[in-house]
């Protein structure tokens, strides 16, 4: 089981190398860049830092229940139109394990206070299961990046509630991870 708890921005600087390792562990088996590790830290970690200046930019930080241990984040956004989910990693040994991305979901969903109409993410075109996964929620591609190795994929906020719900019907998840 897993815990979250978003991230204070002032407190990036003593996180970011944890959750760049694990999002650079993860791209090297998905997505190589092509580029040096230091190179992706260096322009991830700009791209981050910049991003945060944004009040509507959330991270949420996955962590091992009982223990401060970081296994994974998410990193999102939400305006008037859109959720727009940026980065979801987790450690390889969590992969599979269903209820987090769920709890997850449930935790995040609950603390959007006003519903945007959209949903929207990347998925690397070679990360077939995140398009799946992405696809389960309702999402569609409907474009490519600019440098063409990414699918953008989007659906109706309203359905990712639903789904999310449906869970909740058939006991997947309980009332409680709503609140």
């Amino acid at each position: 089981m897993a815990r979250f708890e978003y991230l204070m921005k002032d407190e990036f600087d003593t996180v970011e190398q944890k959750i760049f390792d694990i999002l650079a562990d993860n791209m090297t088996l998905i997505a190589p860049s092509g580029e040096s590790r230091d190179e992706d830290h260096r322009m991830w970690y700009s791209a981050v830092r910049e991003g945060l200046k944004a009040e509507q930019r959330k991270i949420v930080l996955i962590k091992e229940n009982n223990t401060d241990n970081i296994i994974g984040f998410f990193q999102y956004y939400v305006n008037f139109e859109t959720f727009m989910m940026e980065e979801i990693q987790i450690i390889p040994e969590c992969w599979g394990k269903d209820s987090i991305f769920r709890d997850l979901y449930g935790f995040v969903l609950s603390h959007i206070e006003v519903p945007p109409h959209y949903v929207s993410a990347y998925a690397n075109k070679s990360n077939e299961k995140s398009v799946s996964i992405l696809r389960h929620l309702g999402l569609e591609i409907v474009e490519e990046n600019k440098n063409g190795n990414s699918y953008k994929l989007r659906g109706d906020f309203s359905a990712l509630v639903i789904w999310y719900r449906s869970r909740i019907e058939n006991g997947v998840v309980t009332e409680q991870e709503l609140k």
